[in-house]
């Protein structure tokens, strides 16, 4: 169970084509017949061409150096580094759409027990994200084209914080343009050539959408790759079937390109479109981010549904000091009672409580 607390990489130089030098020998024409030039004939090649056969093997020793250092260079970044971009399945936004070359792996961080949320923390953000990383945070939660989250300062923190990328859980949102909460502001794009590609445009494809989307949330959190990417819900109120689907379709090719790890999705507290999202997902979901609360029933019967049939990692919880329980801890006495035995505070008992509950 997982409570929420609410780099452009450089490029490595890549060596031109094989450029080969041809040096050839003397022209037998214009040797004499005298018994020096025979002399000369007699000699092997390697002894007449000496010379240049030690030029030839020290470019090839110092390219084969080269490249052996511009590929311990690569490894020690990140396990996958951008080399261009893949039109496939992209439409007009298809060109910008990353395309990822697999270099050596390195280990990257697992998702946290308890994660903090950077919701509503405006021009803050950065330095409370650096704060709670320095403090031991390492999975961090933002969103992207959310009214509430300030995406960009996210990446500022992390990287002011001066813990190492591959050490950091990063977590962002996708949210459609329909979807309560939805805006534009941590769109910073421009394409190549200057103009604008924030905000969308009104017609731009819901496909084209996520693409934006990703590339917006990769350039905001300076970072060539996303821990886990969750398709928002507002509360109770489910996007269409069919477009969550279409969404997940594409970002399924974001994690076959390394681009993404993880996929999830927030707010579903319905059995059957949990099920059928698994059922049709070739890559299933990873993460259910619920709030905690009574009026959802605190999940009781989904819990067994998401865990046991479907196999789902984790239970991002939220709400947990905030919400109705909240509301109980502060006011129920044997909470309280239950607390003060073990020495804790209250909210730090629901905290247990909710990590202990499995997932």
């Amino acid at each position: 169970m997982m409570t929420l607390l609410r780099s452009r990489q450089p490029k490595s130089e890549k060596l031109d084509g094989t450029a080969t030098s041809i040096i050839r020998g003397g022209d037998n024409d214009n040797y004499g017949d005298d018994e020096e030039a025979n002399k000369g004939n007699s000699k092997s090649f390697v002894e007449r061409n000496k010379a240049q056969i030690v030029i030839i093997l020290s470019v090839i020793f110092c390219c084969i150096v080269l490249a052996i250092k511009t590929n311990i260079i690569n490894s020690t970044i990140i396990n996958v580094t951008l080399v261009g971009g893949d039109a496939a399945a992209a439409g007009e936004q298809g060109r910008n759409t990353p395309n990822l070359e697999t270099v050596k792996k390195i280990e990257l961080a697992p998702m946290g027990s308890i994660i903090y949320g950077a919701k509503s923390k405006g021009d803050d953000t950065s330095k409370l994200v650096k704060e709670a990383i320095q403090s031991g945070f390492r999975h961090i939660a933002t969103g992207g084209f959310h009214n509430e989250y300030n995406e960009a300062g996210m990446g500022t923190g992390w990287k002011e914080s001066g813990v190492p990328r591959n050490e950091l859980y990063l977590q962002t949102l996708y949210l459609a343009k329909s979807v309560n909460g939805y805006a534009t502001q941590n769109c910073h794009l421009k394409d190549g050539d200057d103009s604008n590609v924030c905000p969308p445009a009104p017609d731009l494809s819901l496909e084209n959408h996520v693409h934006l989307s990703i590339r917006s949330s990769l350039h905001n959190l300076q970072t060539h790759y996303l821990d886990s990417v969750l398709v928002h819900n507002f509360r109770a109120k489910l996007q269409p079937y069919e477009e969550t689907l279409r969404v997940w379709r594409v970002l399924e090719n974001y994690v076959d390109q390394g681009v993404i790890r993880h996929l999830g999705i927030v707010s579903v507290h319905d059995k059957d479109y949990l099920t059928k999202l698994h059922k049709d997902a070739r890559i299933k979901p990873s993460i259910i981010q619920n709030r905690f609360h009574s009026n959802r029933g605190y999940d009781i019967k989904l819990r067994p549904v998401m865990f046991e049939e479907l196999g789902i990692k984790a239970d991002q919880l939220f709400w947990i000091l905030t919400g109705s329980s909240g509301g109980k801890v502060r006011n129920n006495d044997l909470v309280r009672g239950i607390a003060e035995k073990k020495g804790v505070s209250p909210q730090v008992l629901l905290y247990s409580f909710t990590m202990e509950l499995g997932g």
